[in-house]
Formats: structure tokens, C-alpha cells, sequence
């Protein structure tokens, strides 16, 4: 989930606009502007109408029509978790249609250029519906645009390219991240109670969008909810902690933060492949762990079942890490294809999956899976095993 360095550079000044637009109009509280404006970041968490809730999402099968079809994803890079894991859920959800013929998956291998020449190759190729995920940011908007006007529905998801749905491409996909920040905070708060505490907010990459926006979202929480009077942000405003979402970096910078401070009773992180490097820290410390918000992982829930009886503070809530978002993008992308309405949200308010403060959304741990597993994915266990073999 990571993102490349030129992705990073290319949107780092769209990403400051995307929060002055989302802060000025109450996150993701009502219509947002144009899609065009700002090259259309801010307007995706910002649009009532393009928003929805998964129980708005419909089977694959409505969607296949009649005309064979070409359909293909061009990932920006392929080489972790959860692109292997999105992969294996687009090609279980191409295999509901008889009428779709599955190209070669293209990975850009975090090479802009090559993201390109992906692209360009399976235009030649014949792709007619394509689900790209655009690593390389606005760079890669130019070929997106060539290849929508060239007859190809072509759908990002996850990462927002920038310009505008309709004109460059067929349409974006993605989920809430605001309101992933509403989420994590309103649960810490709750959890915390009237006693409060301190909490911290560890992002990504410097300058991700992902991040800064979870931000908004975590800042409007604690600004609006009085349950969280009592509790501190301990970030500067408007400044996620950078961990790169990077175990290693994670651990190395809640270290400093555990010197730095002799309190943190809450921990709020977007990756819980990162928030692994974190429970190091604090246990190397002899630190009792603390609240703790992540996107589901295997290896996190296995650390919270091997943590939990000696460590009673250690209470956990994750969102789903969202690789099915996938799905959804391949069936906007063949039914604009077959000439289909497809009225499903654009973009998705992600639910809570695990909770350890709710017996029904107990952690889940598969030990006979990898610890990099999204077990919040719609496939079964064998195929998590294939995907990652």
C-alpha cells in the first residue's frame, strides 16, 4: 500500500488542497465540489451522492451482459500482501462472467514508465475494461486519458489519479478515508472513556493523501464528539507521524515517541502490518501496550491473541484493509462496457471488522496463513494460500 516516490512528489500539493477543501466543508458531510477541481481529490470524500455503504454493493452477475469482453488490471507494483491479495480477488471476480477473457496482469513493478508502457500494451492488446491502480499518481494520467478516448472504460481504484471522472476515465473507486479517521477516533474515545489519555496518529509516506485525510477525519472526531474531551492528540495539527508503513520505521519512531513521552495510551495507525514494528517498541520498553486502531491483518490479529492475557490495556479495533474495493471497480468497468447501469457508490464508508470490545467481531488469527494475510478479503482460505504461494 505503500507509494512510490514519484507518486508522492506529483501529489504532495494536491493532497494540502484535498484537506483545505475537506476541512472548510465538513469532511465528508455533504456535496462536494466539481470533480474537476484540484483534479478531483478533495470532491471524492466530499460527495453525499457518490458515497455509500457496502450493503449498497451488488453481485458481479448483474453486471456481465451478453458482449464478450476483455477485461485486465494494471497494478503500479505487485510485490506485497495486499496487491497479491486485490489481484487474486479481481481474477475471482472476473470468473463470474463466461463472456470475460482475462488478459495478462500487467505490474509496474514501481516504475512509472513501465506503469505506462502496461497500460499502453494492453490497449494494443485489446483490453476493453481496465482496473488500473495508479501508483505513479497524475503521472500516469496522460495514458489514462489516451486509452478512455480510445474506446477502453478504464477504472482506478484506490489511489485517485487526479482529473475527472467522465473526461479522463470512466470513473474512481475507492473508500472513505475520513471516515476511517471518524472511526478509529470514536472507538479510542469511547474506549478511553472519561478519564481520556494521550494518543498518537503514525501515517504513512510523507505526504500520502491516504494519511493526511484520515487526519481530517481523526481532527473533526475529537473536535465535535464530547466524548473525547479528555483525550490529547499528541501530533502536531494536521500532521500524521510518518512510519513509511514500514515495520522497521514504525518501531524505530514509536521508540523515540516512548522517550519523548512518559504517557501513550492510544495508538490510532492506517496498516496493521506496520503497528507490528510498534508492539516491538513498546514491549522492548517494558511499556504496557496500549489502545491500538489499524486496517485488519493476519499477523496483527495473531499479536494481539499472543499479547492480550498479560497485557489487559491491549485492546484492538481494525477496519477492513479493503482489497474487495477491487471487485467493485471490475464490475463498473464491464458494465460500462456492456452499456449496464451500474448505480453502486463510488466510494465505500469502510466498516469495522475486528473489535476486541465486541464479542462478535472477535480478532481472527490463522496460524496456517501467512502474517501478511487479509483475512477481510471475500476470498477463501485456499485461495489466500494460492495467492501468496
Amino acid at each position: 500500500m505503500s507509494l512510490t516516490k514519484t507518486r508522492l512528489r506529483a501529489r504532495q500539493s494536491v493532497a494540502v488542497l484535498a484537506l483545505a477543501a475537506l476541512g472548510a466543508a465538513g469532511c465528508a458531510g455533504g456535496p462536494g465540489e466539481p470533480a474537476a477541481a484540484n483534479g478531483g481529490v478533495e470532491a471524492v470524500y466530499n460527495d453525499a451522492a457518490r458515497t455509500g455503504d457496502v450493503s449498497a454493493l451488488r453481485p458481479m452477475t448483474d453486471f456481465c451482459g451478453t458482449k464478450p469482453v476483455k477485461v485486465a488490471l494494471a497494478d503500479g507494483t505487485g510485490d506485497n500482501a495486499f496487491r497479491k491479495t486485490a489481484r487474486a480477488e479481481f481474477e475471482d471476480e472476473a470468473s463470474k462472467c463466461p463472456n470475460i477473457t482475462l488478459l495478462p496482469y500487467a505490474d509496474g513493478q514501481n516504475n512509472p514508465q513501465k506503469a505506462i508502457s502496461d497500460v499502453k500494451a494492453l490497449v494494443a492488446q485489446g483490453v476493453e475494461a481496465l482496473v488500473v491502480f495508479p501508483d505513479a499518481g497524475e503521472a500516469l494520467l496522460p495514458t489514462l486519458r489516451e486509452a478512455y478516448k480510445a474506446g477502453v472504460q478504464v477504472v482506478p481504484w484506490t489511489a485517485n489519479p487526479g482529473g475527472k471522472p467522465g473526461t479522463d476515465y470512466t470513473t474512481f473507486v475507492g473508500h472513505n478515508t475520513v471516515n476511517d479517521g471518524v472511526t478509529w477516533t470514536r472507538w479510542m474515545c469511547e474506549a478511553l472513556g472519561a478519564k481520556g489519555g494521550n494518543v498518537v496518529f503514525l501515517g504513512g509516506t510523507p505526504g500520502n493523501t491516504q494519511s493526511l485525510t484520515e487526519m481530517v477525519g481523526i481532527e473533526k472526531e475529537l473536535k465535535e464528539n464530547a466524548g473525547c474531551s479528555a483525550v490529547k492528540l499528541l501530533n502536531d495539527p494536521g500532521k500524521p507521524i510518518d512510519t513509511n508503513w514500514n515495520p522497521a520505521q514504525m518501531q524505530k519512531v514509536v521508540s523515540g515517541l516512548l522517550t519523548k513521552y512518559p504517557t501513550i495510551d492510544g495508538v490510532i495507525t492506517d496498516s496493521g502490518d506496520a503497528s507490528l514494528g510498534g508492539i516491538r517498541a513498546f514491549l522492548q520498553a517494558g511499556r504496557p501496550l496500549p489502545l491500538w486502531t489499524a486496517n485488519d491483518l493476519n499477523g496483527f490479529a495473531c499479536a494481539w491473541k499472543d499479547n492480550s492475557d498479560k497485557q489487559p490495556n491491549f485492546q484492538t479495533v481494525t477496519v477492513s484493509s479493503r482489497t474487495w474495493i477491487i471487485r467493485l471497480a471490475l464490475r463498473k468497468a464491464v458494465a460500462a462496457h456492456q452499456g449496464i447501469k451500474n448505480d453502486e457508490p463510488e466510494i465505500i464508508n469502510i466498516p469495522i471488522f475486528e473489535n476486541t470490545l465486541d464479542t462478535s467481531k472477535a480478532p481472527k488469527c490463522d496460524p496456517s496463513l501467512p502474517a501478511s494475510a487479509i483475512l477481510s478479503s471475500e476470498l477463501t482460505p485456499e485461495q489466500l494460500k494460492r495467492a501468496y504461494s
